[in-house]
């Protein structure tokens, strides 16, 4: 086995058993946002920033309620799956077959991220948008 492959395999292997960790240790996982503190953005401007609701959102998720994570910060949804998008990209790739679930296209991505950026500046204007108190 060459060692590109043996990565990858490590990578399958590894990757479920730190979510397995996450998860069965959440509560001490989520102890370590207490050293983040507020938003320093939102503390001066009044305002959210993209990265609010954050931990939230991460809480949320690891306690198996992902509509209450997308309300407080949709990224976090979105960046998970992602990852499962391209985890299964490998998982096909180690046991010899090539798959495509995630767009390649730079548009497609640029596009989501448009999309993103409207949001986080409509949710600054409407109050139903802005992440969960």
């Amino acid at each position: 086995m060459d060692k590109v492959k043996r990565v990858k395999l490590a990578v399958l292997v590894a990757v479920p058993i730190l979510l397995l960790l996450a998860f069965i240790f959440r509560e001490q996982v989520m102890q370590l946002s207490r050293l983040f503190g507020p938003c320093v953005f939102n503390e001066l401007t009044g305002l959210h920033c993209p990265g609010c609701g954050n931990t939230r959102a991460v809480k949320a998720l690891l306690h198996l309620h992902p509509v209450i994570s997308f309300r407080n910060n949709p990224i976090i949804i979105l960046l998970a799956l992602t990852g499962l998008g391209f985890y299964t990209e490998l998982a096909f790739d180690v046991c010899g077959k090539k798959v495509s679930f995630m767009p390649k296209n730079q548009f497609f991505w640029l596009g989501l991220l448009g999309v993103l950026l409207v949001f986080y500046v409509l949710r600054n204007i409407f109050p139903v948008l802005a992440p969960i108190s």
